[in-house]
């Protein structure tokens, strides 16, 4: 009795590891808030929120403007940053080789006259969004400190369902 009984009870573990195994393995992880990337402007900006389509002309140097009297200023994380890969996969959809030949050809055809600013944290962008009126960039929301506003993409906040920037 004592075997059947220890059989019974491991038969009994390995059905409850393996159920769930398969509950856990059932549910997708959701994404935690501080790990979306949102996207700021200077607080002076009055725009509170854009298409994906619009975030996608403004990063690819086709909008320049906000309105007539204030020039859109590009602020992005240099190559290997978690925000420049949003950037690059989820915004523009190119690679990094891409991204720089694009820029090369916009800079050199006299479309613009330079490339968005590259900067190494995201201490610098907020910096840099505080300072200049038409600043944009894509920044971690753990990252995010006063002096900068959050805008909204395809209407939605970071840490919403279906908020496109993760």
């Amino acid at each position: 009795m004592k075997r059947y009984g220890s059989i019974l009870i491991g038969s009994f573990s390995v059905g409850l590891l393996a159920l769930l195994v398969v509950m856990a393995s059932a549910q997708s992880p959701q994404p935690k808030r501080d790990e979306d990337v949102a996207v700021i402007v200077n607080p002076l900006n009055s725009v509170d929120s854009i298409s994906s389509v619009e975030l996608r002309k403004i990063f690819a140097g086709e909008k320049r403007s906000w309105h007539a009297s204030l020039p859109v200023f590009l602020v992005v994380r240099a190559p290997e940053a978690h925000e420049r890969t949003v950037l690059l996969n989820h915004v523009l959809r190119m690679t990094e080789s891409e991204y720089k030949q694009y820029w090369v050809k916009k800079i050199y055809s006299g479309e613009v006259p330079r490339e968005p600013l590259a900067l190494f944290s995201n201490g610098m962008q907020l910096e840099a969004v505080r300072t200049e009126k038409g600043g944009i960039a894509l920044i971690q929301v753990k990252d995010i400190r006063s002096g900068v506003k959050i805008i909204k993409v395809d209407g939605l906040l970071p840490g919403a369902p279906g908020y496109p920037l993760r």
